[in-house]
């Protein structure tokens, strides 16, 4: 069973939960049709449903910025991995690996490449749960939930909450134990081209984390 903290850290009742692997995201139907038809061709692309079924790298440059909270919320995170970028810099070169993992989820992998230091790996799975809802997964069992949708032609998430997963149970994170709730944004900016910005914003500290980069399509 899952016990669910509500608002900045009570903790509500248990419940069960199912696995939530059960393969890659349909952006379209988590959209809706009108939603889906209002992006550019070029997202309609990178997000369709055939997407799961390649292996795409995209290369770009990013501003990846944190304050000390957040760099300290990333350096605790590289416990189980390395959801987060552990440090910062500008203009830093980054590639984007896109590809279906065993169990058919879609696999952002970034390669960081911050001067003077050994090119770092930030991976994470974006999955549908057995009732269909959209999670963001890394190592150790640690994932937040996510809402999508579409604003101005740009595709928006937005994290509603974070848990941890372990031996089948769902235990829901505090806000107050987490960088913030996430912010990512997806905009085509034409010629194979796109804007990727990323902000985490907690409710005591303010923004802890925030990237911004332009990233090509491979065929650009």
């Amino acid at each position: 069973m899952t016990w669910a903290a509500d608002g900045f850290g009570g903790v509500g009742k248990a419940a069960r939960v199912r696995p939530p692997a059960v393969g890659a995201p349909d952006f379209k139907r988590m959209l809706g049709a009108d939603a889906w038809a209002r992006l550019p061709a070029a997202v309609r692309r990178r997000f369709g449903a055939h997407a799961a079924a390649q292996e795409i790298v995209y290369r770009g440059r990013m501003r990846v910025e944190a304050t000390l909270a957040g760099r300290l919320f990333a350096q605790i995170c590289r416990l189980i991995g390395t959801p987060l970028a552990p440090w910062t810099g500008d203009d830093v070169p980054v590639d984007v690996d896109v590809h279906q993992d065993r169990r058919g989820g879609l696999t952002w992998a970034r390669t960081y490449h911050f001067a003077g230091r050994r090119p770092i790996l930030v991976s994470s799975t974006k999955l549908m749960d057995a009732r269909g809802d959209l999670l963001e997964v890394v190592r150790g069992g640690l994932g937040m939930a996510l809402d999508v949708i579409e604003a101005d032609g740009a595709l928006h998430f937005h994290s509603r909450f974070y848990f941890i997963e372990a031996m089948g149970l769902r235990l829901r994170i505090p806000d107050l134990a987490t960088p913030g709730r996430a912010h990512v944004v997806h905009e085509d900016l034409g010629g194979g081209a796109f804007r990727f910005t990323l902000a985490f914003n907690h409710p005591w500290l303010g923004r802890t984390l925030h990237q911004d980069g332009v990233f090509h399509d491979p065929e650009a």
